[in-house]
């Protein structure tokens, strides 16, 4: 070989091991994967199954679903999403509730979210991080908050299938048989009355020979002739409702006295069927109209016997009872009378893949028009956030599009309740921008109210038609009472409610709109549609019980105390449920049943101590009034209030509040979130707890997220990957894979290029 030859060769293969080693030096990025948990497809689930098979219609179902990631090619990686449909006997009550996943070692390895999605399925869906390196990820989650009973059930047995894996739970509309409950209303004269409603045979089992006895109180009189009993069902598109016909009361059962000669108690027999639910409905009227006013509770007692006739022992006799009560003018507060400033974060999305837009400009206005704030800007994560507004009604107007985008012209509303200082969270988005002028596309923006009190009403779900009768597409509410659809193409459309809220009516309102220029603006987006629901007079809704815990300072009884987690125990010590109180020291737990409770603290927020008294209460069956338990805790002597950063000229000063005293008025409009200046935006505590679903590893059964990373605002950080552990503040990347091999190859050709240029030198 010619010297000129072999120097060229030399120098190619060199310059060809660069080559090699300059592409191996670059991360191969792999795309994010989806693994969907549908009908027939596990995605990554390998099991599921409920948790105490009875429960009423407003109970939490107890969910566990296991995972495994074991079998995946390629390996799970950071940014991968595992989504889990839920069957339409499951819904999820919370949407954007969110808890952490863990491993054996309790270190955080992604984040859930639940969810109801535009065509109004529910849905749980994990965000994975920190899962690069490791390919035998396994687990459980442990939903024990925010998924209740959904439309499509049935009194009795129900198969569940999430997947193809089943299992089973048992719907009753109450454990009770007998329940009774009383509203104080106004007659035509203006006479302060009661209306009473005694639910019978609730579960519509066999009561052969069943007696209602009713006994009146002195502090009311019977009205004569008020007496019905209607047969009743309850209501399969509406859990915990019932209906019967108001027009149609049943006859044929005997009252003794009769009717005409009722005074303080009757009794009722031969009910014409032994299996059926009925509604007994009678009126009283109160004897002193002060007690309407002054708290007086006003009480009633029923009693039930039933069984089979007979002599000797060949007959049964069987008791129950139901007490019902009812107090006017039982309004209480504390405070000083200014309502709560509340906030809101927006996120701005692409309406073709959901990300982040960064740089939509929007104006914030309250519902007369009263400009708030203008050139509100989106970050990096398509946010923005404004803190301290006032209770009231708003609404956004996108004053300016991201590059490539279409401007989004249609109110985006919400309403700060005053109530606490929750964050509200809402979403909208926009479509991209195209080359030609008929290929633009457009969206539609919904609202649902009801039609007296104007009150946002959500699971109203619409189905959308184009010009021709076909149809496009579904449209659900969520808990704000808005709905969205994207990418319509240019054309009219109708839209029509095919499903109603729980207790209303179905609206039979059609609305036609157009995607086109033709808005006064040029854009391609209809305003806001208001759709208006007016209640069902024919369904009831059977009140479940709940009861409020308000943990506060000892030094300051009215501050709230986040963070403190509560276990609620029957009397007989049988666990029910554990929650964590939110960012105003409140706890709510409802579907409870009558009988005695009580609270015992099991974990105490940073700085303070933990307090094992018992807080016993009772829940009286057909009681109306809300109780509420008050906590208080100690703050711990080397603590400077609960966990939060402090002064350290004042230790029980938190800076946070010095830092929102110094911004008082000033929006966050920077879309950090930090209200203020305050960076950390959590009061210093970094376990805030989540107040929801529970994750277990099987191999720990006994360590989970209790404590940690509250999200009870319902603040979504990044739709489909809720990033509340992430510290930086920055989404967690796609995975990716080392070119190992390829350097080792590239190295090898330049070492063997160096030794067979030395050898021949």
């Amino acid at each position: 070989m010619g010297k000129k030859l072999r120097n060229f060769l030399v120098a190619f293969v060199a310059a060809l091991g660069l080559v090699v080693l300059a592409f191996a030096s670059q991360t191969t990025t792999t795309k994010a994967a989806d693994y969907t948990t549908s009908a027939g497809n596990n995605g990554l689930l390998t099991g599921m199954s409920i948790q105490q098979k009875n429960y009423g219609t407003a109970s939490n179902i107890n969910l566990t679903l296991d995972w495994s990631s074991k079998d995946l090619q390629p390996d799970l990686a950071n940014g991968d999403t595992w989504t889990v449909e839920l069957p339409e006997q499951l819904k999820v009550k919370k949407p954007g509730e969110t808890f952490k996943v863990v491993d054996d070692n309790g270190d955080v390895i992604g984040n859930a979210v639940l969810g109801v999605d535009d065509n109004g399925v529910s849905y749980v869906k994990v965000t994975f991080d920190n899962v690069d390196g490791k390919t035998d990820y396994e687990g459980s989650l442990n939903i024990t908050d925010g998924i209740g009973v959904g439309k499509n059930y049935v009194i009795g047995n129900n198969d569940v299938q999430i997947g193809d894996i089943h299992d089973n739970m048992t719907i009753t509309d109450s454990d009770d048989d007998f329940s009774k409950r009383g509203v104080i209303e106004k007659d035509a004269d203006g006479n302060s009355i009661i209306t009473w409603s005694i639910l019978v045979n609730r579960n519509s089992t066999s009561f052969p020979n069943l007696q209602i006895k009713e006994i009146i109180n002195d502090d009311q009189t019977y009205i004569p002739g008020s007496l019905n009993i209607y047969e009743a069902k309850w209501s399969t598109s509406s859990p915990g409702f019932y209906n019967y016909d108001k027009n149609k009361p049943i006859s044929g059962y005997t009252v003794n006295p009769d009717e005409a000669n009722i005074s303080d108690k009757f009794t009722i027999s031969n009910l014409p069927k032994e299996n059926q639910f009925y509604v007994v409905k009678f009126q009283t009227k109160i004897v002193d109209e002060g007690n309407t006013t002054n708290g007086h509770k006003f009480k009633n007692n029923a009693s039930f016997t039933w069984g089979t006739n007979g002599s000797g022992t060949g007959g049964t006799t069987n008791q129950d009872n139901a007490s019902g009560s009812v107090s006017g003018g039982t309004n209480s507060g504390n405070g000083n009378g200014v309502d709560i400033k509340g906030g809101v974060l927006l996120t701005k999305l692409s309406a073709d893949d959901d990300s982040p837009l960064k740089g939509a400009e929007f104006s914030l206005y309250k519902e007369d028009g009263t400009l708030v704030a203008k050139n509100l800007t989106t970050d990096e994560k398509g946010q923005l956030s404004v803190d301290k507004l006032d209770k009231g009604n708003y609404y956004f107007i996108e004053t300016k599009s991201p590059d490539g985008y279409e401007i989004n012209t249609a109110k985006i509303p919400f309403t700060i309740s005053g109530k606490n200082s929750e964050i509200v969270s809402v979403i909208t988005k926009d479509e991209p921008s195209t080359e030609t002028h008929e290929d633009e596309e457009g969206s539609i923006i919904i609202m649902k109210v009801d039609k007296d009190t104007q009150y946002r009403l959500a699971g109203a779900k619409f189905i959308v038609k184009d010009s021709d009768g076909n149809e496009v597409g579904t449209i659900t509410t969520d808990n704000l009472g808005i709905g969205h659809m994207y990418n319509l193409k240019q054309g009219t459309y109708t839209i029509q409610e095919i499903d109603a809220p729980a207790g209303y009516e179905l609206s039979d309102t059609i609305h036609t709109v157009t995607i086109g220029d033709n808005n006064e603006d040029g854009s391609f987006t209809p305003d806001l549609i208001t759709f208006e629901n007016t209640k069902d007079e024919d369904l009831v809704f059977d009140d479940s019980y709940f009861v409020k815990l308000h943990k506060v300072d000892e030094k300051d009884m009215s501050t709230g105390v986040p963070g403190a987690e509560y276990s609620l125990y029957t009397a007989a010590g049988e666990f029910v449920e554990k929650k964590v109180t939110d960012e105003n020291g409140m706890i709510t737990i409802d579907g409870l049943k009558p009988g005695d409770y009580y609270f015992v603290e099991t974990s105490a927020p940073n700085g303070y101590e933990i307090n094992k008294d018992k807080l016993y209460f009772t829940i009286e069956s057909g009681e109306q009034d809300i109780q509420t338990i008050q906590a208080v805790d100690s703050r711990t002597e080397e603590s400077g209030g609960g966990g939060n950063t402090t002064d350290p000229e004042d230790p029980d000063i938190d800076e946070k509040d010095d830092n929102e005293e110094d911004n008082e008025g000033n929006p966050d409009v920077d879309g950090n979130g930090d209200n203020g200046g305050n960076e950390d935006n959590n009061n210093g505590n970094e376990d805030n707890n989540n107040g929801g679903g529970i994750i277990v590893d099987p191999n720990h059964p006994g360590s989970n997220n209790n404590g940690n990373n509250n999200n009870n605002g319902g603040i979504i950080t990044y739709p489909g990957n809720n990033n509340s552990t992430n510290t930086n503040n920055t989404l967690p990347q796609t995975g990716s894979k080392s070119g190992l091999a390829t350097s080792l190859i590239g190295l090898v050709v330049l070492l063997g290029t160096v030794y067979f240029k030395r050898r021949h030198a």
